[in-house]
């Protein structure tokens, strides 16, 4: 049996200082009066959300943020938009969308989000006077979004992780090996490391924790201004890329940590010795293979639906409208093939993504053990030594990436008698479904120890899909900044929807209180 070492330790004090403090605030809840939200149009807000999610593909546990976003980007957007109870009607849509359970948010939560909101505003208005709106935007909107969606979901358990994972990192990785010395701002770069590789945290919720962990002040919009342009700058740096990189090649038993003490109100105490602890960890190692599998599916269904939903409005907007121009009429292959392939293409994708064998799980409980109940080397030991590759292998793989285009552009014009426009749109989709599938089956590798696992399945579906991820990032990328599919839905459809909604709600208020008069 194995002592903790200083790590462990100070991760098992902080557990349980952050359960204690869940516990006060859960019994102080009981107690304090909750906002009831009418539901006047939650049919309608749910099924728009539930559109608006699919269109965007972004991860579950960035919807609620997201969602927050837009709602005060459409409040700025008004003019001469009042904060008179604006943290009722924040918390009204986010129910009426399905984010949050009636009755289940605070006054006391209501009253501390219009607080926030009045800082934030003020900030941004001072910002706005010497920044673009853009720059305004992502330095005090975005992250205002973030620390209200922490005050609607705990997020104190993740920070405890992300000191554990941050501590352990710290001493464990050679920086000067690395990149011959260590960066400027090494601490804050290592710091969004461990966020963005191991929590996926939103850029805007890594903003705020970094803004909370220096003290910086709201009240100083110079001081504030200083210090967001270095967090840009370390956002743009080759060394946050590289310290992500190496974070996530050694985060898997650290993710397990963090499913095992968010599973285990005793987790705190298992950390005693490793033969207390490795059982829990045992119990979450299964649930994280059960939930990846989970999240893979739900990830599969939702792409399923993104890939439908774009495909639909640019076969309006375009392929429907060229047939009908050069040919007078609807090719309806090629539509057919854009239309049902991709998806296909995706489901297919989902059976080749397998969980990690029995030799992972002992692989990740030797790793944990030897995290928290060894002594700390005393020397740094993370190299982070990458594989290169000579000009030979770059170019087989240029030349890999080409002939897999050609030869499935010749079969499609070939067989389905495919023109320009239809090969453009088909290689749009197709890469963005690989990319998609891609992005889907890291979750895997983040549980996993060591080199991938390969099959012979696995090797077949690599070579012929990774060209297709290669443009697919490319695609995403793009798309991620313009998003055409989500700026209209949310100029055209989601400002009409909740304003008439909203109307209809004061009015239906209006009427209840016309009664109490009679």
């Amino acid at each position: 049996m194995k002592e903790p070492n200083a790590l462990a330790k100070k991760f098992a004090h902080e557990l349980r200082l952050v359960r204690d403090a869940q516990d006060r605030e859960r019994a102080s809840n009981e107690t304090r009066e909750k906002i009831h939200v009418q539901t006047t149009g939650a049919g309608l807000t749910y099924l728009y959300e539930s559109l608006r999610n699919a269109s965007e593909n972004a991860d579950e546990n960035l919807l609620l943020m997201r969602a927050i976003r837009r709602f005060f980007k459409r409040i700025y957007l008004t003019p001469d938009f009042k904060l008179n109870d604006i943290g009722e009607e924040l918390i009204t849509e986010l129910t009426l969308a399905g984010y949050l359970e009636n009755d289940s948010v605070t006054l006391t939560t209501v009253n501390e989000i219009s607080h926030l909101v009045r800082e934030y505003t003020h900030l941004r208005t001072k910002l706005l006077q010497k920044f673009p709106r853009e720059t305004a935007d992502r330095w005090t909107l975005a992250p205002m979004s973030a620390a209200i969606e922490h005050k609607l979901r705990d997020h104190r358990l993740n920070a405890v992780f992300t000191d554990l994972a941050y501590n352990y990192f710290l001493s464990a990785i050679d920086a000067p090996a690395i990149f011959g010395e260590k960066p400027a701002s090494y601490e804050a770069t290592l710091f969004m490391a461990v966020q963005q590789s191991l929590l996926r945290e939103d850029p805007a919720a890594i903003r705020l924790g970094l803004t909370a962990r220096y003290q910086v002040s709201l009240d100083h919009a110079v001081e504030f201004a200083k210090f967001n342009t270095q967090i840009d700058q370390i956002a743009a740096s080759p060394a946050l890329k590289r310290l992500i990189q190496i974070a996530s090649r050694n985060g898997a038993p650290f993710r397990i940590a963090l499913l095992a003490a968010s599973n285990d109100d005793n987790a705190a105490e298992r950390l005693t010795s490793d033969k207390s602890y490795s059982e829990q960890y045992n119990l979450a190692i299964g649930e994280a293979y059960k939930s990846v599998s989970q999240n893979i599916s739900r990830g599969i269904v939702r792409s399923v639906i993104f890939l439908v939903i774009t495909k639909f409005i640019i076969g309006i907007a375009i392929e429907v409208p060229y047939d009908l121009w050069v040919h007078s009429t609807v090719q309806w292959l090629p539509l057919i093939v854009n239309l049902a392939l991709p998806p296909l293409y995706m489901i297919a994708l989902r059976l080749t993504l397998l969980m990690p064998s029995s030799g992972n799980t002992h692989a990740l409980n030797r790793e944990i053990t030897r995290v928290l109940f060894e002594p700390i080397p005393s020397k740094p030991f993370i190299k982070g030594r990458q594989k290169t590759f000579g000009v030979g292998w770059n170019t087989a793989y240029g030349l890999i990436i080409v002939g897999v285009f050609i030869g499935v552009a010749w079969l499609l014009m070939y067989y389905a008698h495919f023109e320009w426009i239809h090969l453009a749109i088909f290689f749009v989709f197709i890469s963005t479904a690989s990319f998609l599938g891609f992005r889907l089956s890291r979750a895997i590798r983040e549980i996993e120890i060591g080199d991938e696992a390969q099959t012979s399945v696995t090797t077949i579906r690599d070579f012929l899909y990774m060209p297709f991820v290669a443009v697919g990032r490319k695609i995403n990328e793009t798309y991620a900044r313009i998003n055409i599919v989500s700026r209209f839905l949310d100029m055209f459809v989601e400002l009409p929807l909740k304003t008439i909604l909203g109307f209809i709600r004061r009015w239906s208020s209006f009427l209840s209180a016309k009664k109490d008069d009679f």
